[in-house]
């Protein structure tokens, strides 16, 4: 039985106590939420958790990172720089690391004869900041601008034009309908007759008075009040799909305009896909949680500790300050630039390993040596390591487990992704559609994408910006030539079903995504006589989180403790969200939890730290109960109204005020 020391839980019962008695808008309150109870035991109001959080008192001697794409190299970054004498390990499969994040340069020829060189991006290519968020708050994109800063790459981080936004498409049902931003409110007769003559917004705004009715009710009648149902009892997990149906009161905008969206961050079905893994998903707003009050905002407490233990980073604060005017960030040479960069770095780290073309072919628990055991292809003697972090998709982990181990990782869906890429020498040629991209929902008929494309993205409309100074396209990418560069995204959940010697190869899915743009665009077929593409097939790149996936990950969490005894931890896609800002962050936090980093800190600032993903990476899936931190929102740096002028460390100095106080009042 493993044990927990009385500090240790101690302090962790202190954490959980709250304080119900009044919503000051200058004070925070912990407030622990569970199926629609408040935790709260005698007067005191305290919740006691008796499982142990780690299983070890100092950092691991040794660690095995499965995986070398970007949440495997950013948990070593973090973990070697927190622990320089922990012998650390990274396994990876292929010849090179980075994962999906791939780039190719291919030479090219312009129609008057010029050469030269375009970048083709296989994998994700932008991150958005967060700033633009609501309550609750999240400040994952500090630990991007972060690793910016630490590896000397903000002299080549680009982005859209201050305040710029490209535009974004949605083809249906035989065109590209552009979906209207904040620019079309000064022209409120042309939105209006844009949103009630164009198909795609059909059933708009009876969904929308159907919403506004249901919000309504939802103000004056409290949860407690509302007469019980068997689904609110249950609290039933449900689809994005079926979510939205339920808020629209009909199925015309989801099937319209939510798939497409879902195409375009999952490659899946969005009468699949759980709504509550999803970006849309605000958990305050389910009716869980005590009214949050005029000038305050949720966060979570460990966004919190990220921003103390960043209080001193000026030189990121600074690019997080400068990245509050920009819709989002990229590379010249794609995110490779960002995973080679981290890359490099570990090389030169007397405490990593690198070792490419090795993938795990085992893994095992050692109970005589309490270690874990693992074997790869080049290694068949098996190795042995304190901790093992597992970045691979959950169900490659289960199958190098011994069988039956990890049942419900096993039961992990992934989505295939056909990447195309096609560059053509005439510029311009999706004018005057310029802009993001288009995706395409599930609703438009198979006459129309007999291919199964999900969307298409406009490179070249992102990286050849208009200067209106100079009247010439300034290059925010890495091409020598100006053309008409895009990305076709094929196959995801369409093929779910459809064994692999049926899924198109290279040769055919560049003639297929050909036809599809010219026919979506409406070029004639003269334009692909000159085309140069690229393809690539990214097999199970995508993990979908379907209905059930939080059920899931918690039995997944004790079927890995029970495996390897708190030995073993995972991160990634396949338990935390898909993108690149995610999987930063999955990485950071288990390396932190890993490390103790957070833990050393906060004892050496003589205060409680508030931060864990647990033993397996999956603690908090196996914790019901919500834990946000309601702040004062005039507090919050870099988010909200005047965001640039609230500071990081005037946060961290106001933080450790309200514990000061706390502590005072606390009895001895």
């Amino acid at each position: 039985m493993l044990a927990t020391s009385q500090r240790c839980l101690a302090q962790r019962q202190r954490w959980i106590t709250t304080h119900f008695s009044s919503l000051s808008s200058s004070s925070p309150r912990w407030t622990p939420v569970n199926h629609g109870r408040l935790f709260a035991t005698s007067s005191r109001r305290q919740l006691y958790i008796e499982e142990p959080l780690t299983i070890l008192d100092r950092p691991p001697a040794s660690v095995a990172i499965l995986g070398g794409g970007l949440t495997g190299l950013t948990t070593a970054f973090f973990l070697s720089r927190a622990n320089p004498h922990t012998k650390i390990t990274i396994y990876e499969a292929n010849d090179h690391t980075g994962g999906w994040i791939d780039s190719q340069e291919v030479k090219v020829r312009g129609l008057d004869g010029q050469k030269g060189t375009v970048c083709f991006q296989r994998g994700a290519r932008l991150v958005k900041p967060q700033h633009q968020t609501k309550s609750p708050y999240r400040y994952d994109d500090l630990i991007f601008y972060f690793l910016v800063d630490q590896l000397n790459l903000a002299d080549s981080l680009q982005s859209p034009p201050k305040g710029v936004d490209l535009a974004k498409f949605i083809y249906y049902p035989d065109h590209l309908v552009r979906l209207p931003g904040m620019s079309d409110l000064k022209d409120p007769l042309k939105l209006y007759r844009t949103l009630t003559s164009e198909p795609l917004f059909e059933g708009l705004f009876p969904s929308l008075a159907h919403l506004v009715w249901t919000q309504f009710f939802s103000f004056l009648i409290p949860p407690s009040l509302r007469p019980p149902t068997s689904d609110d009892l249950s609290r039933q997990e449900r689809s994005v799909g079926q979510h939205f149906q339920r808020l629209f009161g009909q199925r015309d905008l989801v099937d319209n305009l939510l798939s497409a969206v879902m195409h375009g961050i999952y490659g899946g079905d969005v009468w699949k896909l759980s709504v509550q893994r999803s970006p849309f998903w605000n958990a305050p707003k389910d009716g869980r949680y005590p009214p949050l009050g005029i000038g305050n905002a949720w966060v979570d407490p460990a966004d919190v500790e990220v921003l103390l233990s960043m209080r001193h980073q000026e030189s990121m604060e600074n690019l997080a300050r400068a990245g509050l005017d920009r819709s989002a960030h990229w590379f010249p040479s794609g995110l490779d630039e960002l995973t080679d960069a981290l890359g490099a770095y570990l090389q030169k780290r007397r405490n990593v390993t690198i070792k490419k073309g090795a993938a795990v072919t085992s893994l095992k628990y050692a109970a005589r040596t309490d270690r874990v055991a693992l074997t790869t292809s080049k290694q068949p003697t098996p190795v042995t390591y304190e901790k093992v972090i597992s970045t691979l998709y959950a169900k490659t982990l289960a199958n190098i487990c011994p069988p039956g181990q990890l049942p419900s990782l096993e039961k992990t869906t992934a989505a295939t992704i056909r990447v195309v890429n096609l560059w053509y020498p005439q510029p311009g040629l999706n004018h005057p559609n310029n802009g993001f991209g288009y995706l395409i929902p599930q609703s438009v008929s198979f006459e129309e994408n007999p291919d199964f494309v999900l969307g298409v993205l406009f490179d070249s409309d992102r990286e050849w910006v208009l200067n209106p100074k100079t009247g010439q396209y300034d290059n925010r990418g890495k091409d020598t030539i100006r053309g008409t560069k895009l990305t076709v995204m094929m196959g995801g959940h369409y093929w779910d079903h459809l064994p692999k010697r049926l899924i198109p190869d290279g040769p055919t899915a560049i003639e297929m995504a050909k036809k599809a743009v010219a026919r979506h665009m409406g070029w004639p077929e003269s334009y692909n006589e000159h085309v140069v593409a690229s393809t690539k097939l990214c097999q199970d790149c995508i993990p979908q989180h379907l209905v059930g996936h939080r059920e899931r990950m918690k039995a997944a969490h004790g079927e890995l403790l029970q495996a390897f005894h708190g030995r073993v931890a995972v991160a990634g896609g396949s338990y935390q969200s898909p993108g690149v800002l995610p999987s930063i962050r999955a990485g950071h936090d288990v390396a932190v939890q890993v490390s103790g980093w957070l833990k050393l800190t906060s004892k050496e600032e003589n205060r409680e730290c508030y931060f864990t993903v647990g033993d397996t990476g999956l603690w908090r899936f196996a914790h019901s109960f919500v834990r946000l931190l309601r702040m004062p929102e005039n507090k919050m740096p870099l988010r909200g109204a005047k965001a640039k002028e609230k500071t990081l460390f005037s946060f961290g100095a106001f933080i450790d005020s309200y514990r000061e106080k706390r502590q005072e009042s606390q009895p001895e």
